[in-house]
């Protein structure tokens, strides 16, 4: 229907708003109620005491947006007066518009970046929203794996697939798996061998390489001979005979001995590295030991000036598995006229040497055992240190034409005076000769009937020494012993003979012992005490001759010889046998399914791998074993010696368990099994 007059209007305009404020002289900013229209300067009409104020930057006001970001402040240039009355009219009112029609908001419409995160409803955006590829650009925010779902990627779905460096996928290597569990139980092996270890941890896995048996359950195995002076098991074990010569220089079988190496002319030992050793076989715990004095210096043999007899000692001495018995064999005295003033190891006493017709000679070095190393004088030694002592003959003197004056013999418990055949520790007056020392104390220095020098007494372990002075014939010098012998006086004419070293065989540990003097007399005065020792017709000539005193002008006398026999097992010869070793349990620290052995070992006769040397691998503790086919893979070091036999067994069949055990079962020929490895997973 028309409408008679004028149309009604179809905009509308809201009333206008009056805001009113009161200055204070120093406020600049008012805010109105209501939001002022965009551009909406110039629609206000703003009093200061009833005088209209032009807006404008350059005049009295401008308009901007409150704290809360909406346009409703004035801003005046200068702050009006206090108490002056100031009136906003807004004309008009911005209004938002919430219902528009479809199809009259388009993207023309929206500004750039108009669109924000807070005016996104949260979980509003679906799939199809994000149509296309998102720019890299845009993901530099993801940063935890709560804002990824897993299965959402990309992926092969393989276990048996890994991701590279390179984002592609590949084969995981398996190749270099066995290579590097070898490799692992060969650097444990090699670190427990240099630091010494015994069992060496490792993560999921050990390594033992043998020092002692703490590794196996002795309880467990069978006939599992360990040799704790190699650090080895081996499956065969059986006695022997050991012997054991030590001449001054030499040795008569190295495996368990090494020779001396004191010069003749060291009196005393000055360390442990002078003397001899002896290293007790494993298993062997007693020593039969037989030891002989060296002889005494001769000077003048066509008047029987011989040198003195060494002594004899043996008896049966109690040890132990790997023990060290430290050995001196006595050097044979100085003959005379031999132009040196000195003594023979051990403790022979020295001629005075001073000239080619001095008439002194020296006396012979004792032969012993003893269970430390030989020390330094005074004190070389003591009880029980000393096990075993056989005495050195005293050195001749010089007749002239008159009595016999031959060394003293060496003992027995006693060593005999000089030029005579008693035992007895005082000088023998005219002759100036030397006594003989005994169990106690050292032979006397024999005294020249004309006031000249008086000989050297014996003491502990050394034979006394000629008289150097006031006259240049000295006489002939003590024997060593466990107490020496006494050294002649000197002067011009006869010149006596020194007096012989005592014997010892009273260490505690001892049983059987006996010592035996030289005969002293006759023309085979100057042969061993140890000439009657059924050792001697079968003995090599070092023994043969050992102990016997000078038998030639200015000869030297015949050194001593020390020989230690005994029984004890002989291990690892050929000859083989069965053997079970089974180490002691090991905790997993999960169950474990599979499982490699690495065995440690080296031939005695040549053994066939799996038939001779089966291995076999427990997760139970021992009930349920599987056995790991071994192969030969190669040598620790070089091209012989430890060989590295390797392998592997499932062991998911057995019940479950997290107690690992190993187990070698040896059989027909001989091998040594010096440390193995065990790995799991």
């Amino acid at each position: 229907m028309a409408y008679i007059g004028k149309q009604p209007s179809t905009k509308f305009s809201a009333a206008a708003k009056f805001d009113t404020f009161t200055g204070d002289g120093s406020t600049t900013t008012f805010d109105v109620a209501n939001i002022i229209p965009a551009g909406g300067e110039n629609g206000l009409q703003v009093f200061v005491d009833n005088v209209r104020q032009r807006p404008g930057a350059s005049e009295s006001y401008t308009i901007g947006n409150d704290g809360s970001g909406d346009l409703k402040r004035i801003t005046f240039s200068e702050a009006p007066d206090a108490s002056s009355e100031i009136y906003v009219i807004t004309q008009y009112e911005a209004t938002n518009i919430k219902n528009i029609g479809d199809g009259t908001v388009t993207t023309a419409k929206l500004a750039d970046d108009s669109v924000t995160t807070g005016k996104i409803v949260d979980g509003t955006i679906a799939a199809g929203d994000l149509a296309g590829s998102i720019p890299d650009s845009k993901l530099s925010n993801i940063t935890t794996a709560s804002k990824v779902n897993i299965s959402a990627l990309s992926a092969p779905g393989s276990s048996s697939l890994f991701l590279r460096g390179d984002r592609s996928y590949a084969t995981i290597p398996t190749d270099q798996i066995d290579s590097n569990a070898f490799n692992i139980s060969l650097l444990g092996f090699k670190m427990a061998v240099n630091e010494g270890l015994t069992v060496f941890n490792l993560v999921d896995g050990i390594v033992d390489e043998f020092h002692d048996e703490s590794g196996a359950d002795e309880g467990e195995g069978s006939n599992d001979h360990y040799c704790a002076t190699n650090d080895f098991y081996t499956n065969q074990a059986g006695t022997g005979n050991f012997s054991a010569g030590f001449t001054t220089t030499s040795v008569t079988e190295a495996d368990t001995s090494t020779a001396q190496t004191a010069p003749n002319t060291c009196q005393n030992g000055t360390a442990e590295g002078n003397s001899g050793e002896f290293t007790v076989p494993t298993g062997m715990t007693s020593a039969n030991l037989y030891v002989w004095g060296a002889g005494g210096g001769a000077r003048d043999v066509t008047n029987d000036a011989y040198g003195g007899a060494g002594g004899f000692s043996t008896g049966t001495f109690a040890v132990t598995g790997g023990q060290t018995l430290y050995i001196a064999t006595g050097f044979g005295g100085q003959g005379a006229n031999d132009g040196t003033d000195a003594g023979v190891f051990f403790g022979g006493g020295k001629g005075k040497g001073e000239a080619s017709s001095d008439h002194s000679s020296g006396g012979g070095g004792m032969s012993g055992v003893f269970t430390t190393g030989l020390g330094v004088a005074p004190d070389p030694g003591s009880a029980p240190r000393v096990v075993m002592i056989a005495g050195g003959g005293g050195g001749g003197g010089h007749g002239a034409g008159g009595p016999v004056y031959y060394g003293g013999a060496a003992g027995g418990t006693g060593g005999n005076a000089g030029g005579t055949t008693t035992e007895q520790t005082t000088a023998v007056g005219p002759s100036k000769a030397g006594g003989g020392g005994d169990q106690e104390q050292g032979g006397q220095g024999g005294t020249h009937p004309q006031g000249n020098g008086t000989g050297q007494t014996g003491s502990f372990l050394k034979g006394g020494d000629s008289a150097g002075s006031p006259h240049p014939h000295g006489g002939g010098a003590g024997g060593g012993g466990y107490y020496g012998g006494g050294a002649s006086g000197n002067g011009t004419g006869v010149v006596g003979a020194g007096g012989g070293g005592s014997s010892f065989t009273g260490h505690p540990q001892i049983t059987s012992g006996s010592t035996e003097e030289g005969p002293g007399s006759g023309s085979d005065n100057f042969e061993s005490g140890g000439s009657g020792s059924p050792l001697y017709p079968t003995a090599t000539s070092s023994v043969t001759q050992a102990g016997d005193g000078a038998g030639s002008n200015f000869g030297e006398g015949s050194s001593g010889f020390v020989l230690i026999t005994g029984t004890g097992p002989v291990i690892a010869q050929p000859g083989g046998g069965s053997t079970a070793i089974i180490s002691n349990a090991f905790a997993a620290g999960s169950v474990p399914t599979t499982s490699r052995i690495v065995v440690f070992e080296e031939n005695v006769e040549t053994p066939t791998l799996n038939t001779d040397i089966i291995a076999s691998i427990s997760r139970d503790g021992g009930s349920n074993f599987t056995t790991a086919t071994l192969t030969d893979s190669g040598y620790v070091t070089g091209a012989s010696g430890q060989r590295i036999l390797t392998g592997q067994a499932t062991i998911s069949g057995q019940p479950s368990g997290q107690s690992m055990r190993w187990k070698l079962a040896l059989a027909n020929n001989t091998v040594k099994i010096h440390g193995v490895s065990l790995q799991w997973a």
